[in-house]
């Protein structure tokens, strides 16, 4: 049995709002300086390049989708990444009260490596495989905490 954890935002750090329905969107940022500290905008389910980098090697097939923010005057740039896996229905669930996933059990062995839940309140968490969760937490991705939800 492979083990999930919940991907979750750890500081609640995120970036102006991304425009919608857009391949390629950029956004002005008014405040550049503290877009570094942030690998995991969960409002906006957009990662840094360096949390892109690590999924890509995971994720072989999945369709990242960027988006470019800019500084105001346009002299910085920095890139980040849509990222909403499919959802996965082939498993219960139980939710917290906030409504992030806090246990599942899969109904068969092939479960993908990254999916999204939906709780029945509409709260979506992304589960990743263990291997994933790991990585992350080896490269020093900021903002971002795993919590198992797998026996």
């Amino acid at each position: 049995m492979m083990r999930y954890y919940v991907m979750e935002s750890h500081e609640n750090k995120s970036l102006t709002v991304a425009p919608k329905n857009k391949s390629t969107d950029v956004v002005i940022a008014p405040n550049f300086k503290n877009i570094d500290n942030v690998d995991y905008d969960y409002r906006n389910s957009l990662i840094s390049d360096k949390l892109h980098t690590l999924l890509s090697s995971f994720l072989l097939r999945f369709n990242f989708e960027s988006v470019i923010y800019s500084s105001s005057d346009g002299s910085e740039h920095a890139i980040f990444w849509k990222f909403n896996p499919p959802i996965y229905t082939d498993c219960q669930a139980s939710y917290r009260n906030d409504g992030i996933v806090s246990h599942i059990a899969f109904t068969n062995d092939r479960a993908p490596i990254a999916f999204t839940t939906c709780s029945p309140k509409g709260v979506r968490s992304i589960v990743v495989r263990m291997a994933v969760a790991e990585s992350a937490l080896r490269r020093g991705i900021l903002g971002l905490k795993f919590t198992k939800v797998t026996d």
